[in-house]
């Protein structure tokens, strides 16, 4: 997926404006907690491409505004927390992370 295309839609649809986790499927069932050495030692989510799973990213994201997005086989997440800071993060079919960003807001 087009990081760009991602970007634009973000603006389209208003990501700020939505009601937190619009569209967004997190996964069913349980989810398995990230490994000792996946968490900061202040206790923060380590987010690490083709590791970190969909359901392990949304406590992380709890308190951001945060859009589903579908394009093909890629499944993503856009979130803009209350500052204009923007995560981007696409995933497998099984829910892995491939990719990730991060835009400051400017």
């Amino acid at each position: 997926m087009n990081f760009k295309c991602v970007f634009s839609l973000l603006l389209l649809a208003g990501c700020a404006s939505q009601p937190n986790h619009q569209g967004v499927n997190w996964g069913e069932g349980s989810c398995p907690k990230p490994a000792p050495e996946d968490v900061s030692a202040t206790h923060h989510l380590i987010i690490q491409d083709g590791k970190t799973l969909k359901c392990q990213i949304r406590p992380y994201v709890w308190n951001m505004a945060c859009q589903g997005i579908v394009d093909g086989e890629t499944e993503g997440v856009v979130c803009q927390d209350g500052g204009g800071n923007q995560m981007i993060f696409l995933f497998d079919k099984s829910g892995v992370l491939t990719t990730h960003r991060s835009l400051r807001a400017g």
